[in-house]
């Protein structure tokens, strides 16, 4: 093995976990591939192990790391990943003096600022630095210290809206009231303030701390709404587990008096929601841990989320927030204003930009004089330019106007400009003021594609084909091919340059059926659109819901070899989008060394709608079971489980394309690290291919994944 591929593993063995894998596999190399590298991630090894298991006899690995970093020092030891690494053995060897000489030599890493807070801490209150890490009482006490902090540096106009301690006597008549005990946790906040002085917003969304003495109100509240709504026998009532997204662990009820309000978001002066403790999951989950809680009178509306799991957290994601200014104080809320969340992906179009753009558009493809403005416009402002129908050009031209301004995520080596717009053509008779969805289809998917490179982190191009998931309303196109507009004026592709310096290409629109969409990706856009050519569909694509399926006649081939050559480790880590999937591969298959220039990811490897996966994985209960999979072995929790509460188990999924039709190669690998992404699977995370078990009576192929150390 090269370094890079003795790395890569080493890398993904960390991703799940499996630090003592990472140990023994290094280890076990010929002194020849212990590299300075190979030996960093060993001495990195060793304080994980302790950090897994943090005990007085597990220090014998935090003294093995130091080791292995003294060994490297004289060539490593002035870089800022070995000062963090050694500083962090011996901040877990409790050496404050050897720590922060090497940690504030290695300040921009990741991790140390918050060590060197600790040790701070430590040195303030004379304690160890153990002690400081576990945060004082109730494990909150330092960090609500710290939130004051905060709040004076950052938005001193709110510190007068905290409310005033609770004492003691009012923690245990409070305690005794609710008839159960309460966690220091919970205490410690409300030693430290107890809700606000005023029942104003805190935060601007309209949220605002609740007191001690207003929980049981609260609580009688919310129980009121519930049985008002649902009747007397509510407990009876759960809301239907098709939308009962839990993460995390919360029971499916209406109400506990073991759901402690912390927060309350209030809308006109009434209660909308409510940030809970939730102390009623004391057999599963994390006990204490924020819920989000909005009551409504439609069952299917009632919402129950997982927020945080415990104050800490939250404590921790505000204190960053105003650090970071992601959370300002705002005068005119007098609040504090949580900027977008998305604030690095939030692009408008400047002034001269935005007029250039529209001069090019009245050049290229028309004059409008009309455009519909997007009235919310939470990242990028997408306006549609209407382009009515002349005698040249009889059809509509719609053209967006700002998801340029965006600069999409485009993976090293594709010769792609990060800035485009989208355009489409619609026939003269087409109602674009109806909002009937067969009438809307092409607006709303303007504004959806616009939106997709930001919601994925992926870009669009020439070529790019985006399932619809169903068909287009009145039509029976399932797909959506991007083109190069026409430059009228010269013959070339649509290109504006602003005077930013930005290159805006724009993108025609064309729906395709299903199998024109099989046929471009076994081949490719090009071979598609000579066919559109033979069939004399006219240039430009002008939507036409009745024209011929050029493809009516084509059969996709089917290759079960397509991914034996492709290199992959199953990680924890979810791809929301195909594309995003495609650049990890791609990168991955890099650093292994693996060329993939032979391999199709759009060729069709099954030519069935569905597939069915088994494989192995280590589970704690069925809840971590998708709603598509099963056991295999139904009685593995009649075994014992390992040390660590795991059993085997031998799982069965149910995997269907996304066209309803076959699965690509990349479509199919997608689908099953996905699948396998909320499992552990031990050592064993590297896809070595799959056997074909058999084919079912309808032709469903059913397969197992091998996946090797």
């Amino acid at each position: 093995m090269t370094e890079q591929q003795i790395l890569k593993k080493i890398d993904k063995l960390n991703e799940d976990d499996h630090i003592q894998a990472v140990v023994d596999f290094i280890e076990k190399l010929p002194h020849k591939d212990k590299t300075t590298e190979v030996l960093s991630e060993l001495g990195r090894a060793y304080n994980n192990l302790y950090w897994q298991k943090p005990s007085e006899a597990n220090e014998k690995y935090l003294k093995k790391a130091v080791e292995v970093f003294k060994y490297l020092e004289e060539e490593i030891g002035d870089t800022e990943s070995w000062n963090y690494r050694i500083g962090y053995s011996y901040f877990y060897l409790n050496n404050i003096e050897e720590s922060k000489k090497h940690l504030e030599k290695s300040s921009a890493v990741p991790g140390a600022q918050e060590l060197l807070h600790y040790i701070t801490i430590a040195q303030n209150k004379g304690i160890t630095l153990r002690d400081a890490v576990k945060g004082g009482v109730g494990e909150v006490e330092y960090i609500l210290e710290d939130f004051l902090v905060a709040i004076q540096k950052y938005a001193p106009q709110m510190e007068h809206y905290l409310g005033q301690p609770a004492t003691e006597q009012e923690l245990a008549s409070f305690e005794e009231h609710l008839g159960y005990s309460l966690p220091e946790t919970f205490k410690q906040l409300h030693r430290t303030f107890s809700g606000q002085s005023q029942k104003k917003p805190f935060f601007g969304v309209g949220q605002r701390f609740v007191a001690l003495d207003e929980i049981e109100e609260i609580q009688r509240r919310m129980l009121n709404f519930v049985v008002e709504n649902y009747g007397e026998n509510w407990q009876e009532t759960h809301i239907p587990e098709d939308v009962f997204e839990e993460e995390g662990y919360i029971k499916n009820q209406l109400f506990s008096y073991k759901w402690v309000p912390f927060m309350v978001q209030e809308v006109d002066g009434e209660p909308n929601s409510y940030l809970c403790f939730d102390f009623d999951n004391d057999q599963e989950g994390e006990y204490g841990q924020l819920i989000g809680i909005t009551p409504d009178k439609e069952l299917e509306y009632y919402e129950l989320s997982f927020i945080f799991p415990g104050l800490f957290h939250w404590l921790s994601a505000t204190n960053e927030g105003l650090e970071t200014g992601r959370m300002l104080y705002s005068e005119e809320l007098d609040a504090i204003e949580f900027l977008n969340r998305n604030t690095s992906e939030t692009a408008f179009y400047e002034e001269d930009e935005r007029e250039a753009l529209e001069k090019y558009i009245k050049e290229n493809f028309g004059d409008f004089e009309e455009v519909f403005h997007e009235l919310v416009s939470p990242d990028i402002h997408c306006d549609i330019y209407v382009v009515k129908p002349t005698p040249e050009r009889n059809y509509y031209t719609l053209v967006t106007g700002g998801m340029g301004a965006y600069a999409m995520n485009v993976p090293e080596g594709f010769e792609v400009s990060p800035y485009a717009e989208l355009v489409i053509n619609l026939p003269p008779y087409w109602n674009i003021k109806s909002e009937e969805e067969k009438d809307y289809w092409p607006i709303r998917w303007l504004k959806n594609l616009s939106r997709l490179p930001i919601d994925q982190q992926t870009f669009l191009a020439w070529g790019h084909t985006v399932p619809i998931g169903d068909t287009l309303e009145g039509t029976d196109f399932t797909c959506i091919l991007l083109i190069a507009a026409d430059d009228k004026n010269d013959d070339k592709d649509a290109i504006v340059s602003l005077p930013s310096g930005k290159e805006v290409h724009f993108y025609t629109l064309v729906p395709l059926y299903e199998k024109e969409m099989l046929y471009k990706l076994e081949n490719d856009s090009g071979a598609l659109l000579e066919l559109f050519s033979e069939n004399e569909i006219p240039y430009p694509p002008v939507v036409d819901i009745n024209r011929v399926n050029v493809c009516e006649n084509f059969t996709p081939t089917q290759n079960t070899n397509l991914l034996d050559n492709v290199h992959w480790a199953f990680t924890q880590e979810y791809f929301p989008g195909l594309m995003v999937f495609w650049e990890s591969v791609t990168a991955y298959n890099n650093d292994m060394e693996n060329d993939l220039d032979d391999f199709n990811p759009y060729a069709t490897i099954f030519n069935t709608p569905k597939v069915k996966i088994m494989y192995q994985a280590w589970i704690k209960s069925k809840k971590e079971l998708h709603k598509f999979e099963v056991l295999a072995n139904e009685n593995i929790f009649d075994e014992e489980p390992n040390e660590d509460g795991y059993y085997q188990a031998l799982i069965v999924a149910e995997l269907y394309s996304g066209d309803g039709a076959s699965f690509g190669a990349l479509e199919l690998l997608w689908f099953i690290h996905n699948t396998l992404s909320n499992k552990d699977l031990g050592q064993y995370i590297f896809f070595e291919g799959f056997d074909i078990e058999g084919y079912e009576e309808d032709g469903t192929p059913v397969i197992f994944i091998n996946c090797g150390l």
